[in-house]
């Protein structure tokens, strides 16, 4: 294959990705990049060489230690230096329950000349669906 060849099957391989962009805008999508990078995110922008993405970064709360008032160094009797080091691990290992995790969303540029495959995000409805069914309204008045 030439040269010419190969820029117009890759360039129409960008128009296709425009197009599929452009039909997904403000979807929660997953791309697929040449390289095999996996990323999923927000289309926010688009134009004729870039796609705009907002990408999730999965965070931990940041845990606020409080300081005794009187610290380690400080006390003269070891036993109690003992039980405030033993206090200040278990604090720092207690269990939580649910997700303790929340996302912060950052902008990144993706070039569409980069991109290989575009799906949209799977979303699963629950089931069964909403817990209490449909009533039709009450017929006397509320009166």
């Amino acid at each position: 294959m030439s040269d010419d060849q190969l820029n117009s099957k890759d360039q129409l391989r960008a128009d296709n990705m425009h197009q599929m962009c452009k039909q997904h805008m403000y979807y929660h999508v997953t791309i697929k990049t040449r390289d095999g990078q996996e990323v999923e995110g927000i289309i926010t922008d688009l134009d004729k060489k870039n796609v705009y993405m907002m990408v999730p970064q999965n965070m931990m709360p940041v845990e606020e230690e409080q300081e005794s008032p009187q610290s380690p160094q400080q006390t003269a009797n070891p036993q109690q230096q003992s039980q405030q080091v033993q206090q200040g691990s278990q604090r720092n290992q207690r269990q939580w329950y649910g997700n303790p995790y929340y996302r912060r969303f950052y902008r990144q540029i993706f070039p569409l000349a980069s991109l290989a495959a575009l799906s949209l995000y799977p979303y699963y409805p629950p089931y069964p669906p909403y817990p209490y069914p449909y009533y039709p309204p009450y017929p006397y008045p509320y009166y």
